[in-house]
């Protein structure tokens, strides 16, 4: 019965875990005392079935089991808090190097040094050996339990928040009486033989400590009452503030948010200047409280550290008691942090929007989720007038109407927090939830507006020039998701204003731009194919009717070469040659014509590339002025791929004719081969005369040609080959300096051995 302990410990602890689980933990200190709750759980489990195993070798396997779980469960909770702080750091990490280190050591004969024996409570054991290894693993694991002891102890002694200070003496206690003495000292006597092996009370000190961390995550503070603010002066408003910001982080399980609180006091250097209550937070008035200087702090602060929205969006009340203190550089501190005023949409609600006039562009909406996008952009919408929304309840009492704005959380300063509209919308289908939003903000928003511009006495101009700017400022993020034109028509129909109508009237006439240009490309595309198709059509005829002619002239050439070589006289042998040269042209051009008219399904087959570089080469007739430099690299000497040897080599054949026709007077071409990724990359570079800007973007077009004597395919049949080989080919060219071509292919093209494979099933299929 007294091995029980052990299961009942699991068995809490596994709950601790469970209830850490289902409370979402989202933070490193959380996560991590999960994991330190599941592998107590396995200890305390491994415990109970080796004590109760039926033999000395299932009690050995349980054995090894129980050692191993206890080292590793103590860097899991130092890790828990060191990270109560929440500044994350991939370097506490390392802190898991030595539980690793001492799991290495475990995997050799370290377990010899300890005998498995059966006492009258269940299978026990004892240190049989002190070897070097034991010793240094065991100091591993007592390093671990001194730094946690430390680790907690500092943070006891360094906060000042009586809920963190509960907390943390809590923690530090429980580990120290029940962890750091109780398990690690019992467990060290019964080993040295000092405490009889039936005194194990290892499962009960686990309880025990559960028990105490479970308190510890359940004691929760207090919400602090916001009271009334009775003047506008900067210190009350500002008091205010740290309450909202102080009540956001009392659900704090490990004191985490409690923790970026009273960092966010140190950083703004106000802890000798507020003062704390069981009923409020108070920001003692100080003559030598500079207020622009607090405000700098606190954007800093904001910048480099997570902190809630819904914090954030109260922080508007500060900037706007803060503006009411004229003071020279506070614009200044404004601009200067415009990117986090943009991101958090507080300049949309700074005096009434004036600000906005100043701000070049916004992409603050940039990369986030599109519904919460969605509903900072109407958020944005609304700030600027909500200065005026103050004094008219009923235009207020609108948006209470709709289930969806009537979430939204407004409060006396003009501040809007999208926290309740987020938690409704969760509850919809996540495709439906940007529809929703707009159909519920569109009808709100015109209303409004309607009702605001027909306040008597309302300057309707400047705050249509907010709405403008508003719209503009976030242009590109609001027609993607469809509210710039369903918000302009709504607004349009309901507002008969000019600058309504010119911002409705511009965008519909962009977009029948952006329609007529998209019409002309696609119609230029059509007739663009319409006339490649003919060019194929036609040059598949013509290379037809021309391959046969031109195989009887090869033939009779090489017929009278055979039959006149003994009586043929110099000028005729050239005459003769002359007339062969011309027809390998006349082929050439055949050959481009058909390549180009014609499918093309690549044969693949294993191909050495040097080697079939220097085929190449071989095959072409190279002016001596002209210096071949071929660089391989020493990974690529051996490199061999699956394609199209013959395509390829018609590639590298006009490619390398190109590059020797643009250096008529000589110069030097080079040739390189390597692999880059998962790819074979072949460049051809000359010291030409260059391509000029205004033809390089046709260079590939068909039927386009800068020689006298060209029919413009052989760069488009390159491209056609290449890109059938599943590569591509580019180039860079500087006038007067010289051209490069870079062939790209891929060293495993996965796609055309499926296709390949496929048209021979269908071939040998019956």
């Amino acid at each position: 019965m007294e091995n029980l302990q052990y299961l009942v410990g699991a068995f809490l602890s596994s709950a601790v875990s469970l209830y850490i689980f289902l409370k979402r933990p989202r933070t490193w200190a959380m996560r991590s005392l999960f994991l330190f709750g599941v592998v107590i759980s396995f200890w305390e489990a491994a415990v109970f079935l080796f004590k109760t195993a039926p033999d000395v070798m299932t009690a050995t396997h349980f054995f090894v089991l129980n050692i191993l779980t206890s080292h590793i469960s103590y860097p899991f909770l130092l890790f828990t808090f060191l990270n109560i702080d929440e500044h994350r750091s991939s370097k506490r990490l390392a802190i898991f190097l030595p539980v690793i280190l001492q799991t290495a050591l475990m995997a050799g004969d370290y377990f010899s040094n300890y005998e498995v024996f059966y006492a009258e409570s269940g299978w026990s054991y004892r240190v049989r050996t002190y070897q070097p290894l034991l010793v240094l693993v065991s100091t591993i694991f007592i390093g671990y339990l001194f730094s946690i002891f430390l680790v907690l102890f500092r943070l006891t002694r360094k906060t000042s928040l009586p809920l963190l200070k509960r907390k943390y003496t809590l923690l530090l206690v429980s580990f120290t009486l029940f962890q750091a003495i109780g398990t690690t000292v019992t467990n060290a006597l019964i080993a040295l033989n000092l405490l009889s092996p039936s005194f194990r009370i290892g499962g009960v000190l686990q309880l025990l400590t559960f028990l105490f961390i479970w308190y510890a995550l359940t004691i929760k503070e207090k919400e602090m009452p916001l009271s009334s603010i009775q003047s506008q002066s900067f210190p009350q408003i500002y008091s205010s503030f740290l309450t909202i910001f102080y009540n956001s982080t009392v659900d704090s399980q490990l004191g985490e948010k409690l923790v970026k609180f009273r960092q966010f006091l140190v950083h703004s250097k106000l802890l000798d200047h507020v003062s704390f209550t069981e009923d409020n937070i108070v920001l003692n008035a100080a003559d030598d409280l500079d207020v622009v200087d607090l405000i700098t702090r606190n954007f800093v602060f904001f910048e480099n550290n997570l902190v809630d929205d819904g914090v954030v969006d109260h922080y508007l009340r500060v900037l706007k008691a803060a503006e009411k203190k004229p003071d020279w550089r506070f614009p200044q501190v404004l601009q200067t942090h415009d990117e986090f005023l943009k991101k958090s949409d507080l300049i949309y609600g700074l005096s009434g929007g004036s600000y906005l006039e100043k701000v070049v562009d916004d992409a603050s909406l940039t990369g986030i989720d599109d519904v919460y996008a969605c509903l900072k952009l109407y958020k944005r919408i609304l700030l600027p007038i909500m200065d005026t929304l103050q004094g008219t309840p009923h235009l207020l009492e609108t948006i209470t109407k709709h289930p969806l704005t009537k979430a939204l959380t407004i409060t006396d300063f003009g501040e809007i927090s999208l926290t309740g509209v987020v938690n409704h919308l969760s509850r919809a289908p996540r495709e439906q939830r940007v529809f929703l939003i707009i159909d519920g903000f569109n009808p709100l928003l015109s209303q409004i507006y309607e009702g605001v511009l027909s306040i008597p006495d309302i300057d309707a101009a400047p705050m249509l020039e907010k709405l403008r700017l508003v719209l503009t400022l976030n242009r590109d993020k609001a027609t993607d998701l469809g509210v710039y034109p369903t918000l302009l028509g709504t607004l349009a129909t309901k507002i008969p204003r000019t600058q309504i109508y010119k911002l409705y009237s511009d965008y519909l006439e962009e977009m029948v731009q952006e329609k007529t240009k998209a019409l002309e490309d696609a119609q230029g595309k059509l007739l663009d194919a319409q006339r490649l198709a003919a060019i194929g059509e036609a040059a598949a005829m013509v290379g037809h009717d021309l391959r046969n002619p031109l195989q009887v002239i090869t033939y009779a050439l090489s017929f009278a070469d055979q039959r006149l070589t003994a009586t043929m006289d110099d000028d005729f042998r050239e005459t003769l040659e002359t007339i062969k040269e011309q027809v390998k042209y006349m082929n050439k051009i055949v050959s481009d014509l058909q390549d180009y008219a014609r499918p093309l399904k690549p044969k693949l087959v294993e191909t050495h590339l040097p080697e079939l570089i220097a085929e190449t080469l071989d095959t072409l007739t190279i002016p001596h002025t002209v210096k071949v430099t071929l660089h391989i690299d020493e990974a690529a000497k051996a490199l061999t791929l699956m394609t199209d040897a013959f395509m390829i080599k018609r590639v590298f054949i006009n490619l390398i004719t190109n590059a020797v026709q643009a250096m008529p007077k000589g110069g030097q071409l080079t040739i390189s081969l390597t692999t880059i990724d998962d790819q074979a990359v072949i460049s051809i570079q000359d010291t030409g005369v260059g391509i000029p800007e205004e033809q390089k973007t046709k260079l590939f077009q068909p039927l386009f040609t800068t020689k006298a004597k060209g029919q413009g395919l052989g760069l488009t049949v390159c491209k056609r080959l290449i890109e059938a080989n599943e590569g591509h080919i580019t180039f860079t060219s500087t006038l007067g300096v010289g051209s490069t071509f870079t062939v790209t292919l891929p060293l495993t093209p996965s796609t055309m051995i499926e296709r390949q494979a496929v048209d021979q099933a269908l071939v040998t299929s019956p």
